[in-house]
């Protein structure tokens, strides 16, 4: 079981890092959660993709450096690589999988420059809705964090 574990949350990080959202859901359990350094958990498949979707305008590829797999779970550490001036954030996920299927990750990673990614996901995402262009206040950054499910401010000093 092992062997396949490593495979699915292989895949799993590769999709996220390819922008593969379709396939994606269907490596994720219908009652997939999604926790850990989040503003809320994610709850079902949808919102479990739809976590990884947000993130699509900034991402260019996931690089796995380790993978552990310990009977039906696995911890992934991996650069999650953005083209933002912040280039490659450390991530890791503890994953649990369920009848072949993603059933649960809870995610940390290396918050010290996350609110600038995301303050150029903000004006990326912006830049297509409005047209005002320039400096975001820190309300705003983390307004945006808010609604993409990713927490800004926890680790703030």
């Amino acid at each position: 079981m092992s062997e396949s574990v490593g495979d699915l949350v292989q895949e799993y990080v590769s999709a996220v890092g390819n922008k593969r959202f379709d396939r994606l859901a269907e490596l994720v359990h219908p009652d997939a959660t999604f926790e850990g350094t989040v503003k809320a958990q994610a709850r079902g498949a949808e919102a479990f993709v739809q976590g990884f979707r947000n993130l699509g305008p900034i991402i260019v590829r996931n690089e796995v450096r380790e993978l552990i797999v310990d009977e039906d779970r696995a911890f992934v550490l991996y650069d999650f690589v953005t083209d933002t001036p912040v280039g490659p954030v450390l991530c890791g996920e503890l994953v649990t999988v369920e009848g072949g299927l993603i059933k649960s990750s809870t995610l940390i990673f290396d918050w010290r420059r996350w609110s600038e990614v995301l303050h150029e996901l903000q004006a990326r995402t912006s830049a297509t809705s409005s047209p005002k262009r320039g400096a975001k206040t820190r309300v705003e950054t983390a307004a945006f964090a808010h609604r993409v499910g990713l927490d800004e401010t926890a680790h703030a000093e």
